[in-house]
C-alpha cells in the first residue's frame, strides 16, 4: 500500500533548513500572546484586494514519492498588475536592524507560498513581501522582492530534493509497518472475559473517528485491549501516529512492555517515550544553552545527520536508550526524543504533551487536525489534571523579590515591577477592608494582564543585550509568560482568585471547569479512547469528557472470581473532622483485627497525612511489636521504590504499609500475589473542604444540583476505588478490602459500588472483623 506524505512548509522549511543550538534562555511571548492580534490588525488594516489566512495546497509525485504539502498564506494582496505574498512576523527587536539578510527561514517560508500561489494560477512572476511588526512602538517595515516563477519552482524542488531522503525514509516505513501489522494477532491465546468486547469497540470509535469511554477493571488487560486495536487500525490506514497518554511512570513500563510483547510477532514498529526534561538531563541543572550545555551546542547542526543512523540502528526509543544515544552523538536527549516523534509510529507520555497549553507538541497539535488516535490511561485523573494546566497563579513577594533586585540593574523593569507590586497592595488593602482573607470575582483581569506585559517587553530587552545570567529574573519571566499564555483562554469557565490566608496576596486564574478545553485538544486526532479502572460514575466523564452521540461506552465487570474477594464495611466508624479523635482506638483495634487474621502484607489508606500520622502514631503505641512503615511526604523515587520493596512474599511476619490516598502508592502499583492480601480504607476519600473545591461546588450546582457531587464526593469515591483496586491484580490472588466509615451505608456512596461489591459484610465492632476475616481465611 503506497504512503502520501504529509508536511506543512512550515515543517519543511524548519526541518531543512535548522541550524545552531538550542538557546532557551528566555522564550519570546510575541508569538503566544501578540501575535495573532498584530496579524489580525495588519491584515484589517488592507481596506480591499486582500485575502487573509490564504490556505494553500500542492501534491505531486516526487521520483515515485507522492508528497503533500500544505500551508496558509498571512495575506495574499492582489495590486493592479500583480500579487504579493505577505508573510507577518512580529518581533520585539528594533526594526533598524532588519534586512534583507535577518532570517532566511521568513524568506522561505514566503517562497513556497509564492511558488504554490504560482503554481495554482499560472502565474509567471509574483512579489513576496515580509512584513514586519515591532509590537512595542507598533512600528511596521516591509520588505519586498520579485521573484519568477522559475526561480520559485527551483528553490522550492531544491529543498524537496534535500527532503526527499526523509520523504522516502517515511513512505518506505509506513508500508512497512502497515504490511507487517495485517499478520498481527492477539498475543494471548484467548481473550479473558470482556477484554474482546473493548478491543471492538476501540478499534470502531477510531475507524469511525468517534471516542469511546470505557470503565475496564482490573484484571480485564486494558492495556493490551486498548494498543492491539489501535494497531490494527493504523494498518488498515485509518490513523497515523498513537498517543499512549498516562500520569504515572509505572503505566508509561506497562504500555512499553505491551509493544515488546506485540512486536515479538515482527511487526515494524518504532515508539518513544518522553520523559520530564529535569529527570533526562545530563547536566545539573537543565539550563538549555550552549555556553552551559555541550548537549545543547550546535544540536541543529547535528541532528539530521545523526537522526539518519539513529533511525537505521533502533526502534525502540526507551528513557535508557535515549540516555545511550544522547551520549554516543553528543545530543540533548530531551530535544532528541522529542524529534524522534515524527519518526515513531507510537508515542508513550504524559497527557501534558497533548493537552497543556504550555508545553504541548506543537510541531503536531499547533492550528490543525491529526489523524492521530489518544489512548487515555487511568482517565479518572484528566479532569483535575486539565484544572491544573489550564490554571495560573502569581505571588506578591515573588514580584516584590525580584523588584528589589532589580532596583540597581534595571531602571525599566524595576518600574514595570513597581506598578504590579502597586496592584497587588490594592488588591491586599481591599481584603483587608472587608476583612476577608480572599474574594472570587468572575472578572478578567484585564489590568493586571497589561502591567505584565509591560514588564514581559522590558525583560526581553533587557535579555537581548544583558550577558549576565539572572536567574531570579527568568523564574518571574517565566511565570508572568505562562499567567499570560493562560489568560488566553480565560472564559465563563474561569474565575479570578484574590488569596491572602498566609499572609502572600496571590491572584489565580482558575479554571474551574476544563471541560471545553480538554475536548478542543482531543479534537486535534481522529478518535480518543478514555479508559480507566475506576471511569465512575460513568455520567460524570461523560460530561465533563464531551461525550457524543455515536461514542462508544463500555462498562466492563471484573474478571475474578468474587469468592476471592472479602469486602468488609465498618459503616459505624465516623471519620468527619471533629469526630477523628474519638474513633481513632476503635480504628486501631478494627485494623489489627484484620491484619491479626492472617500473616501477611497490608495496605492502610487515609485521605490526609495529619490523619495517617495520627493513627499511626496510635497504633504502634498499641501494638509497637508490628511491622508497620508510614508514607512520607515528599519521597524521592528511591525512597519510592524501598517503601514497595518492604512488600515481599518472603516477609516473616506481617507488614502493615500506612499511606495516602491519592498518593503514589493507591495507583498503579501492581503488588500481585501475597505482596499485598489486604487494604483497609479509613473515610470516603473526600477532598479537603476549601475554596477551590467549593468553587466548583457552586459553579456546578445548576439546575441538577449536582456540584457537591461533582466537587467533593466522585473525585473522593475515585480515590477510594483506586486504593481497593490494589488489592486482587490477578486471578489467582486472594484478600480483604476493609471500609471503614458511616458513610458508605448511604445511597449517594453504595450506588458509586461497582457491581462486584454488592456482595459485602456490614461490620459494627473489632470482633465481627476478627470473625468474618478468619472464616475467609480459613
Amino acid at each position: 500500500m503506497k504512503k502520501e506524505v504529509k508536511i506543512s512548509v512550515r515543517e519543511l522549511v524548519e526541518f531543512i533548513m535548522r541550524h545552531g543550538s538550542i538557546d532557551n534562555r528566555y522564550v519570546s511571548s510575541v508569538k503566544a500572546i501578540e501575535g495573532t492580534r498584530a496579524h489580525q490588525k495588519i491584515q484589517k488594516s488592507y481596506k480591499e484586494n486582500y485575502s487573509a489566512e490564504v490556505p494553500l495546497k500542492f501534491k505531486f509525485n516526487y521520483e515515485g514519492i507522492d508528497i503533500f504539502i500544505e500551508g496558509r498564506a498571512d495575506g495574499i494582496l492582489i495590486e493592479e498588475d500583480t500579487v504579493v505574498i505577505d508573510e507577518i512576523k512580529t518581533t520585539v527587536r528594533d526594526l533598524k536592524n532588519i534586512d534583507e539578510e535577518f532570517n532566511p527561514l521568513h524568506w522561505a517560508q514566503a517562497k513556497c507560498y509564492g511558488f504554490i500561489y504560482c503554481k495554482e494560477n499560472n502565474l509567471e512572476n509574483i512579489i513576496i513581501q515580509l512584513t514586519y511588526y515591532n509590537i512595542e512602538d507598533m512600528s511596521i517595515k516591509y520588505l519586498r522582492k520579485d521573484f519568477e516563477f522559475k526561480e520559485l519552482e527551483e528553490f522550492f524542488f531544491n529543498l524537496i530534493d534535500e527532503y526527499k531522503y526523509w520523504a522516502q525514509l517515511e513512505s518506505k516505513w509506513m508500508e512497512c509497518r502497515n504490511d507487517s501489522i495485517k499478520s498481527l494477532q492477539f498475543p494471548f491465546e484467548e481473550y479473558r472475559k470482556g477484554q474482546r468486547d473493548l478491543a471492538v469497540r476501540v478499534y470502531s470509535s477510531i475507524v469511525h473517528k468517534k471516542k469511546c469511554f470505557a470503565q475496564a477493571p482490573t484484571g480485564i488487560g486494558k492495556t493490551i485491549s486498548t494498543v492491539f486495536p489501535a494497531l490494527k487500525a493504523m494498518g488498515e490506514g485509518y490513523t497515523s501516529k498513537i498517543f499512549y497518554l498516562t500520569a504515572k511512570t509505572i503505566t508509561r513500563e506497562v504500555a512499553e512492555n505491551t509493544i515488546k510483547l506485540i512486536k515479538k510477532q515482527n511487526i515494524n514498529l518504532k515508539f518513544v517515550t518522553l520523559t520530564a526534561k529535569d529527570k533526562m538531563c545530563k547536566m545539573d541543572e537543565a539550563n538549555c544553552n550552549p555556553e552551559y550545555c555541550p548537549y545543547a551546542k550546535d544540536y541543529y547542526d547535528k541532528i539530521n545527520e545523526a537522526l539518519k543512523s539513529i533511525l537505521k540502528e533502533y526502534h525502540d526509543f526507551t528513557r535508557k536508550t535515549m540516555e545511550e544515544i544522547s551520549e554516543r552523538y553528543g545530543l540533548c536527549p530531551f530535544e532528541l526524543s522529542l524529534d524522534l516523534t515524527l519518526w515513531c509510529d507510537v508515542i508513550i507520555c504524559d497527557y501534558n504533551y497533548v493537552f497543556d497549553p504550555r508545553v504541548a507538541l506543537k510541531r503536531f497539535f499547533e492550528g490543525k487536525k491529526t489523524d492521530f488516535t489518544f489512548l487515555i490511561d487511568e482517565s479518572h485523573n484528566l479532569i483535575d489534571r486539565g484544572r491544573e494546566m489550564y490554571s495560573a497563579k502569581l505571588s506578591k513577594a515573588m514580584i516584590l523579590e525580584l523588584k528589589k533586585e532589580m532596583i540597581k540593574k534595571d531602571k525599566k523593569i524595576n518600574n514595570s515591577l513597581k506598578h504590579v507590586n502597586s496592584f497587588f497592595i490594592e488588591k491586599r488593602k481591599l481584603l483587608e477592608f472587608l476583612k476577608k482573607d480572599n474574594i472570587v470575582e468572575k472578572a478578567e483581569p484585564i489590568d493586571i494582564y497589561n502591567l505584565l506585559r509591560v514588564f514581559v517587553e522590558r525583560t526581553e530587552e533587557y535579555l537581548a543585550i544583558s550577558k549576565e545570567e539572572n536567574k531570579k529574573l527568568l523564574e518571574v519571566y517565566f511565570e508572568v509568560h505562562k499567567f499570560l499564555a493562560i489568560a488566553e483562554f480565560y472564559s465563563e469557565d474561569y474565575v479570578t482568585i484574590y488569596d491572602n490566608s498566609d499572609g502572600d496576596i496571590t491572584i489565580k486564574l482558575y479554571c474551574v471547569n476544563p471541560s471545553k478545553l480538554i475536548q478542543d485538544k482531543m479534537k486535534k486526532g481522529i478518535s480518543s479512547v478514555i479508559f480507566s479502572a475506576t471511569l465512575m460514575p460513568m455520567e460524570y466523564f461523560k460530561d465533563i469528557l464531551g461525550a457524543e452521540e455515536g461514542d462508544h461506552i463500555v462498562n466492563l465487570m471484573s474478571p475474578f472470581d468474587v469468592k476471592n474477594r472479602l469486602l468488609l464495611i465498618g459503616d459505624n466508624i465516623v471519620t468527619t473532622y471533629n469526630k477523628r479523635e474519638y474513633t481513632c482506638e476503635e480504628i486501631v483495634k478494627y485494623i489489627n483485627s484484620c491484619v491479626k487474621a492472617k500473616q501477611g502484607n497490608y495496605m492502610v489508606f487515609f485521605p490526609s497525612y495529619k490523619y495517617m500520622e495520627m493513627i499511626f502514631t496510635k497504633f504502634k503505641e498499641s501494638y509497637p511489636k508490628v511491622d508497620a512503615v508510614i508514607q512520607e511526604n515528599n519521597m524521592s523515587e528511591e525512597e519510592k521504590e524501598e517503601f514497595l520493596s518492604g512488600f515481599s512474599e518472603e516477609n516473616s511476619s506481617t507488614h502493615i504499609g500506612f499511606c495516602v490516598l491519592g498518593g503514589h502508592f493507591s495507583e498503579g502499583i501492581d503488588l500481585t500475589y501475597d505482596k499485598l492480601i489486604g487494604v483497609i480504607v479509613v473515610g470516603v476519600g473526600m477532598p479537603q473542604i476549601g475554596l477551590d473545591r467549593d468553587i466548583i461546588r457552586d459553579y456546578f450546582n445548576g439546575e441538577d444540583n449536582k456540584g457537591f457531587d461533582y466537587a467533593y464526593v466522585y473525585p473522593g469515591m475515585i480515590k477510594v476505588l483506586q486504593a481497593a483496586g490494589r488489592c486482587i491484580r490477578t486471578e489467582d490472588d486472594k484478600g480483604i478490602i476493609m471500609l471503614l466509615d458511616n458513610r458508605y451505608s448511604q445511597k449517594r456512596y453504595e450506588g458509586l459500588f461497582p457491581y462486584e461489591w454488592i456482595s459485602n459484610k456490614k461490620v459494627r465492632c473489632y470482633k465481627d472483623v476478627e470473625k468474618y476475616c478468619s472464616e475467609f481465611w480459613n
